[in-house]
């Protein structure tokens, strides 16, 4: 017997997990099989209306549709969102289920190509100039893994309540994510 009670998908299971995405700004935790459960609920959702053939039961599946497709445009966006944040500053998100994560890395690698070019094409210098970096001193409001900075040095791993100073650019991009706050 598992250690752990799997959940099984019901309207109402599905309905929590639309209120906590709505709700929290990060990810929320979902079973990695979570979309698949979904649809073979779904399709036994499917089976009924064609049986029963009322309103009521069309009527709820359309609501199942619409819940589902809300979970999933709200994870879309955290997930572009969180992909922008993770090709400036490194930190990777959690609560990605295997098929997310998929998605994540692949537009994290055409976000970082993109960058990559375009800032390399902007930012060429006469050879001998240094751009001075400015920083900035915030507190961490949760663990934050090691990652590269604006000007290219390592920073981190870091702690909650942890203060360091990092470049600036990174500091309002963790900030604004709400991973840090702003020390004065």
């Amino acid at each position: 017997m598992p250690a752990e009670k799997e959940e099984a998908i019901t309207f109402e299971y599905i309905r929590k997990i639309q209120r906590k995405e709505k709700y929290e700004a990060k990810l929320t935790q979902i079973p990695d099989d979570f979309y698949k459960k979904a649809r073979e609920y779904l399709e036994r959702k499917m089976k009924l209306a064609k049986k029963k053939g009322d309103n009521s039961t069309q009527r709820e599946l359309s609501n199942v549709q619409g819940v589902l497709q809300d979970i999933y445009n709200r994870r879309e966006t955290k997930i572009l969102e969180k992909a922008v944040f993770s090709v400036r500053t490194g930190v990777p998100p959690q609560n990605l289920s295997k098929i997310e994560k998929k998605f994540f890395d692949q537009l994290t690698e055409l976000l970082k190509y993109q960058r990559e070019n375009t800032l390399n094409m902007l930012t060429k210098k006469s050879k001998g100039s240094k751009e001075k970096v400015k920083f900035k001193k915030v507190k961490f409001t949760q663990d934050i893994p090691e990652f590269v900075g604006s000007d290219m040095r390592k920073y981190g791993p870091f702690e909650p309540e942890q203060e360091a100073k990092i470049p600036s650019e990174n500091a309002k991009l963790m900030i604004k994510s709400g991973n840090a706050e702003k020390v004065k």
